[in-house]
């Protein structure tokens, strides 16, 4: 029995090279943004330059511009992309929690968690360098808190003597340093005593009555 085939067409074979093409692109991009948050994690937005990048990537010089116009346009995008991931992570994690006790634990996971699988983007994203992109998330994170803290005093959760826009300020404060001191290698302290920690902190103090 014989089988028929069609004939690959010029056009074809133009949309195979046209695929080809896009997905080396797409992975040289990848390789780009790779190094720059291994590079820029590293030695910070201004000691690193796009041929440092473009030589931990495995590429010339000049197909850095092909992707970047410039090392502020990478680093602005590896800022933006851990954001919006992060804030993901917090929202997901404390949608469903109805008690301030269990959205503390839960809201404490999620930044532990995302600092274990990301210490590069956790250190750029909080680095000065960073500047919009930082302040932003940690501005609507302290927004989240007080809101939050509102409520429980509101509930009888927490005592009214205590003010909801210090306390928000004082956590994320408290969170950006100790995430950033957590994320060394080797880990100060397991991942589990952390989140202890940092619950405890938050739900009974240092010296609980």
């Amino acid at each position: 029995m014989s089988v028929t085939t069609q004939a690959e067409t010029p056009s074809d074979r133009g949309s195979d090279r046209r695929s080809a093409g896009a997905r080396s692109r797409e992975a040289t991009r990848d390789r780009l943004l790779t190094s720059g948050i291994r590079l820029f994690a590293k030695d910070g937005l201004n000691g690193v330059t796009t041929h440092d990048i473009a030589r931990e990537a495995g590429v010339a010089a000049g197909t850095f511009y092909l992707h970047f116009s410039d090392k502020n346009a990478l680093f602005h995008e590896i800022a933006v992309d851990a954001e919006e991931r992060l804030r993901h992570r917090v929202e997901q994690a404390t949608s469903d929690a109805t008690r301030l006790r269990d959205a503390i634990h839960v809201q404490v996971e999620a930044l532990v968690g995302f600092a274990a699988e990301n210490r590069e983007l956790l250190r750029i994203l909080f680095s000065a360098e960073a500047g919009h992109e930082g302040s932003e998330f940690l501005d609507s994170f302290s927004r989240s808190i007080a809101e939050g803290r509102r409520q429980a005093i509101e509930t009888g959760e927490m005592p009214a003597e205590i003010d909801a826009g210090v306390v928000s300020q004082a956590l994320v404060g408290m969170f950006v340093r100790v995430l950033l001191w957590w994320v060394q290698e080797p880990e100060p302290v397991s991942r589990e005593t952390l989140i202890d920690t940092l619950t405890r902190i938050q739900l009974s103090g240092t010296h609980p009555e």
